[in-house]
């Protein structure tokens, strides 16, 4: 199997939460594509995309959803980045032919959304 086939694999293995995730953080990241490099970027990023896939209408208080957002992130991180950084490799390798065509941060994000 390939790196991209894995890839598939491991998406399509992502739950709804996880998958909606990923796809915010593709598109942040199309958005900024400097900023890939810098962890700390990133991994904002990513807890910002948790707390706005959080259903936070079940807590009786802010430090319940702290608490859950920050254990959310602990646990996920490593794959949703893993996958976020694979398939923002891959969409770039894939569409590097086609720069000359006059691509859109639009037509990356599709052609990135499309793995999954």
């Amino acid at each position: 199997m390939s790196e991209r086939d894995d890839l598939r694999a491991t998406l399509a293995d992502f739950d709804t939460r996880r998958k909606k995730i990923l796809g915010g953080l593709i598109a942040v990241m199309i958005e900024n594509p400097d900023a890939v490099r810098d962890r700390e970027w990133m991994s904002k990023q990513l807890a910002q995309l948790t707390m706005l896939s959080a259903d936070f209408e079940h807590l009786e208080d802010v430090q319940q959803g702290v608490a859950e957002v920050q254990a959310y992130v602990r646990e996920n991180a490593p794959d949703i980045l893993s996958a976020a950084l694979q398939l923002f490799r891959f969409t770039a390798e894939d569409l590097a032919p086609r720069v000359q065509d006059g691509l859109t941060k639009q037509d990356a994000l599709a052609h990135a959304l499309s793995y999954f």
